[in-house]
């Protein structure tokens, strides 16, 4: 990990934790070790840092479905389900982040950070609404959905069930650890996530 990764983490991690407003240059410095004069080096502001980590966590989404587009060996079902595992992956694996995604949506603050997340957004768009008009050319997918509201249903889905975990639990029973959440809670989520594409577009998983 390069020392500008380094930061940016920490930055996350307190993000996450304190929200953008409340964390300071100085907070950062220090949970990462650093001087102040190192975040001005790296990022020259922490509106320009908060950008980097956009940039580094969505990047990995971004190459993810360029793979799946362009992978002719799999069926449009496949495509679209390996989408969604990934997505859920990303999520599972970066909860922090997401959590500051949704701090940043809701407060709509930093608007370079709202403008690449709108290209992102769009960008997304485009490569499900491509893999939805497949599934309809070859019979895969039997209902006809809005490509932006299928998007949305998803990343709905997804977003609440990172916020209602402990809701989960305690209607279960169940007490929650991170190898629970983990392991048992995200894999769950992530059925539901194919039951529930399943029944919109009407196709049957063989998974």
């Amino acid at each position: 990990m390069t020392k500008k990764e380094h930061i940016l983490e920490k930055a996350e991690a307190l993000f996450s934790e304190k929200g953008f407003d409340a964390t300071s240059v100085r907070d950062i410095a220090k949970a990462a070790g650093i001087n102040i004069a190192m975040i001005s080096y790296y990022f020259g502001s922490k509106e320009k840092l908060m950008e980097e980590l956009f940039k580094m966590r969505m990047s990995a989404g971004l190459a993810s479905v360029k793979e799946i587009s362009e992978n002719t060996a799999l069926t449009t079902v496949e495509k679209l389900e390996k989408a969604l595992s990934g997505y859920m992956d990303r999520v599972k694996h970066n909860k922090s982040f997401y959590k500051v995604i949704l701090a940043e949506q809701a407060t709509n603050k930093n608007k370079s950070v709202i403008r690449f997340m709108s290209k992102l957004k769009e960008t997304y768009a485009k490569f499900f609404e491509s893999v939805l008009n497949e599934g309809y050319a070859s019979g895969a997918f039997k209902n006809r959905v809005d490509p932006v509201l299928f998007i949305t249903t998803i990343t709905g889905t997804i977003m609440q069930s990172l916020l209602n975990k402990h809701l989960y639990a305690s209607h279960y029973g169940v007490k929650v650890t991170e190898e629970w959440i983990r392991d048992v809670y995200f894999e769950k989520v992530k059925e539901h996530l194919k039951t529930i594409t399943r029944n919109i577009l009407g196709y049957e998983s063989n998974s």
